[in-house]
């Protein structure tokens, strides 16, 4: 190094002189690109190509699949939606029926209740009746016994 750089401050010759070995070099150094091209460069690329190739595919499928569980997902959530409004609506109309049944036995009840009121209370008005008759053939025993008491002798229109 230090020679060269004594040369070229001497004013001598380039160091760098073009001959037939610069054209051996560039001949190489072409058949080099060209063998790593063939050999290296290519197949990494197509390794590489091969690779982008399935991730992008893996990526849309990833995204066909999410879709899909997003549907059924979609679709299972309005399964459900419709399932428990069918079962309110199912156990709304069974209230509904309990509540007019009950209603209906009820409505029986008070009908049953109001025939034994009624009932009871004929019996009562019959039973009042008979005891007025038999208190006014009481009473007219009574009075007639004790005008026949008071008076000593019997009394027309007494019952005797």
């Amino acid at each position: 190094m230090v020679a060269m750089a004594v040369l070229a401050l001497e004013g001598g010759t380039d160091i760098i002189k073009p001959d037939s070995s610069l054209v051996a070099i560039f001949i190489l150094f072409l058949l080099f690109v060209f063998v790593m091209n063939r050999l290296l460069f290519k197949p990494i690329g197509r390794v590489l190509d091969q690779r982008e190739r399935m991730t992008e595919g893996a990526r849309h499928e990833a995204r066909a699949s999410a879709r899909v569980y997003e549907g059924k997902v979609a679709g299972y959530e309005s399964s459900i939606r419709n399932a428990r409004a069918e079962t309110y609506r199912l156990l709304q109309k069974a209230r509904e029926k309990a509540l007019a049944e009950r209603a209906g036995l009820i409505e029986e009840a008070r009908q049953a209740a109001g025939q034994e009121i009624n009932s009871a209370k004929a019996e009562l008005e019959r039973q009042v009746a008979a005891a007025r008759v038999e208190l006014e053939r009481d009473a007219n025993k009574i009075a007639a016994e004790i005008s026949r008491n008071v008076l000593g002798r019997p009394v027309p229109g007494g019952a005797d």
